[in-house]
């Protein structure tokens, strides 16, 4: 009896240590993989590849025209350096790519909403605007794990409502894979339709709507996330860029030039967000890992 009572012990004390030790072991890999400060953490920042931006197609006007945005991973598109464009970018840090065109949805007898001479830009490591709040060394070290991204095109080209196209896109932390928007336009231009053309981006930190709250872009909530898959639905086109719906509303919001002005494009600071930011879910939009407060 007694040598069984022994046996049932150690087995116990085995068991024990050994359920500890798998404890241990998942603590170990959520703090690795909850570190913002690790590249590789959600998966290995080399994944992303070449990185390359780009609209799959161009949705309904129903829907506003909306691109539906994917990041390329490899493609044979080719990021090329360039000049910094219109107040944009940095020298030396700055490229492009280009696509002759991004197909659209059906407008009415045979005509689209495509976009044409689509070029597509990136800065990586630094802001791609003249703030001097990133120029301190501890913002400058925060910079160097996103990459900034915009696009010019025309609409209708060649017709008699051809519009040139000169749009903000997102910024994409390399380290957590969340997406931020990083400005807003200040002007707009009132086209058929009700439909209004977003001119003059400023960044948020000295955007009119934004300055006053004395925030980086970062510490707004993420917009959305980058997954190795495509695997989420946007207007009927898969796409692994995931965008939360407060955004998607966002970018649509108001219907009259005052409105649209005070509105569209609008970050957001939601105290529903889930601190958990972790969390791989369009429908469970999460906070800034960066926000202190």
């Amino acid at each position: 009896m007694k040598k069984l009572s022994l046996k049932l012990l150690g087995l116990f004390l085995f068991l024990f240590c050994f359920v500890n030790f798998l404890i241990a072991g998942d603590l170990e890999n959520y703090s690795i993989k909850a570190n913002p400060e690790n590249p590789d953490c959600i998966y290995e920042k080399a994944r992303l590849g070449d990185c390359l931006i780009h609209m799959a197609k161009i949705t309904s006007p129903s829907k506003g025209s909306a691109p539906a945005v994917e990041i390329l991973f490899t493609s044979d598109f080719k990021w090329e350096p360039c000049a910094p464009h219109e107040g944009w970018g940095k020298e030396g840090k700055t490229y492009q790519y280009r696509e002759t065109e991004v197909p659209g949805s059906s407008v009415f007898l045979g005509i689209t909403n495509k976009i044409n001479d689509v070029v597509y830009f990136k800065v990586e490591g630094v802001h791609p605007f003249d703030l001097p709040i990133y120029d301190e060394p501890s913002e400058a070290k925060i910079l160097e794990r996103f990459i900034f991204f915009k696009f010019t095109a025309y609409a209708a080209k060649g017709g008699i409502f051809e519009n040139a196209l000169n749009n903000l896109m997102c910024a994409l932390d390399t380290h957590t894979k969340l997406l931020y928007t990083y400005g807003m336009p200040s002007e707009y231009k009132k086209i058929i339709g009700n439909n209004y053309i977003p001119q003059k981006w400023l960044p948020y930190e000295i955007h009119p709507n934004t300055a006053e709250a004395k925030l980086k872009f970062y510490e707004y909530d993420p917009i959305g996330f980058v997954s190795l898959e495509k695997t989420y639905d946007f207007l009927g086109v898969k796409t692994n860029v995931h965008l939360y719906d407060w955004w998607n509303e966002s970018v649509g919001a108001g219907s009259s030039m005052k409105t649209v002005k005070e509105k569209r494009f609008m970050p957001r600071l939601s105290g529903e967000a889930l601190e958990d930011w972790t969390i791989r879910d369009a429908s469970k939009p999460v906070r800034s890992p960066y926000r202190k407060f």
